[in-house]
C-alpha cells in the first residue's frame, strides 16, 4: 500500500512538473512573439503568406488585400495543442482590417501566433 502511494506521488509531482514547464515555455514564447508595424494604406493588393513558430503552435496564413482592405485570412497550417478556437479571431481581424485584435480568452498563445502570422504576411505587401 506504502509503495502505491509513493508511486502516485511521483507521478503526480512529474504532471506538476510538466504542467510548470509547459506554462513557462508558453510565457517566453508570448514574450519573444513579434509583430509587424503595418499602415494597411501601404500594402499592396495581393495575397501574402505569414508564418510564426512559437514553440507550442505553429501557424502559417495565407492574406489577401485588396484596395488596402483585408479581404481573405486563410489559416494554412495550424498546430496547436489546445488552441484551435484561437482561429475565430479571424473573423474579427477582417471585421478591423488589422491584426491588431484582442486574443481569443483560453487560446492566448494560438491567437498572438496567428496575429504574428498576418502581420508578417501584410508586411510582405509594402512597396509591391
Amino acid at each position: 500500500m506504502k509503495k502505491i502511494g509513493l508511486i502516485l506521488l511521483i507521478l503526480i509531482a512529474i504532471g506538476l512538473g510538466l504542467y510548470i514547464s509547459l506554462v513557462n515555455s508558453s510565457k517566453k514564447s508570448l514574450t519573444a512573439m513579434e509583430y509587424e508595424e503595418v499602415d494597411m494604406s501601404e500594402v499592396a493588393d495581393g495575397v501574402y503568406l505569414g508564418e510564426v513558430d512559437a514553440g507550442l503552435v505553429y501557424v502559417k496564413v495565407s492574406v489577401t488585400v485588396n484596395e488596402n482592405k483585408l479581404i481573405n485570412i486563410r489559416i494554412l497550417k495550424h498546430k496547436n495543442g489546445l488552441g484551435s478556437k484561437a482561429e475565430s479571431i479571424i473573423t474579427e481581424m477582417l471585421q478591423q482590417n488589422s491584426y491588431k485584435v484582442d486574443a481569443v480568452s483560453g487560446a492566448t498563445l494560438s491567437s498572438e501566433a496567428i496575429k504574428s502570422a498576418v502581420s508578417k504576411a501584410l508586411k510582405k505587401g509594402y512597396g509591391n
